[in-house]
């Protein structure tokens, strides 16, 4: 797996304040109250964590290393978790990664079920939350801006709903920019740095709203036994530690 290099800045809290989120690597003190994010996306995800810590009252650790290749998660996960856990015995890790590749699978399923097992005791102590997306995290972010369940299982298909509510303002953020689609936009550093594309889905209780949303249904999807057919997201989990 492609190595982060240890200059990319990272957000962890102190125990008294906030302070700022460009420091080197080797003087972080984390706070053990908050929690961590380990993902299988090496930029979106990160990005958005460590807007979401600096623009609102949700607070998360997040660090470079904590982030990495969405093909290969069963693989990191416990790599990322002991590392975390030896530092911090207290930490609470929620899990977030993109569940396309594999649904529909039964190789990377059966990777998956094998990924559970072995984090049982941690996943059944609440140490650890895994929280997928169908089919990925845009999805997530779709429901700041509308609430929707038919099960869309490409990636595109997300992003051709949610280009719509995110366009406007990124055309306006980056006039001086010729932008890219909006799948190629939340996959590239040089724009996910400006934090202004996550106040945009944060903005107005939409970040409420989309918490609201994705915890009602997949509450509603399990009672009818109908999870599988629709797209779903449990990021909300990390918002509700």
């Amino acid at each position: 797996m492609k190595q982060i290099k240890k200059d990319i800045q990272s957000h962890y809290f102190p125990k008294q304040e906030i302070v700022a989120d460009s420091v080197e690597l080797g003087s972080l003190e984390l706070r053990p109250s908050y929690p961590f994010i380990v993902s299988g996306g090496r930029n979106t995800e990160r990005y958005y964590f460590k807007h979401v810590s600096k623009i609102t009252d949700y607070k998360f650790n997040v660090r470079p290393e904590y982030f990495g290749d969405e093909s290969s998660y069963v693989d990191v996960f416990p790599e990322r978790i002991k590392k975390i856990l030896a530092e911090d015995a207290d930490a609470k890790i929620f899990c977030v990664f993109d569940w396309d590749t594999v649904y529909g699978n039964e190789t990377n399923l059966k990777k998956h079920k094998l990924l559970e097992r072995r984090l049982k005791k941690l996943l059944d102590a609440g140490k650890v939350v895994f929280c997928p997306s169908m089919p990925s995290i845009e999805y997530w972010f779709l429901l700041h801006f509308e609430n929707r369940t038919d099960l869309m299982r490409f990636y595109g298909k997300v992003n051709n709903r949610l280009s719509p509510h995110l366009k406007p303002f990124l055309d306006k953020l980056y006039e001086n920019d010729v932008l890219p689609p909006i799948g190629k936009f939340l996959k590239k550093k040089k724009f996910l740095e400006n934090d202004g594309w996550v106040k945009a889905l944060c903005g107005g209780g939409k970040l409420e709203t989309a918490i609201k949303n994705a915890e009602q249904n997949i509450v509603k999807a399990k009672e009818s036994h109908c999870l599988d057919a629709e797209s779903y997201s449990f990021v909300y989990q990390a918002f509700k530690n």
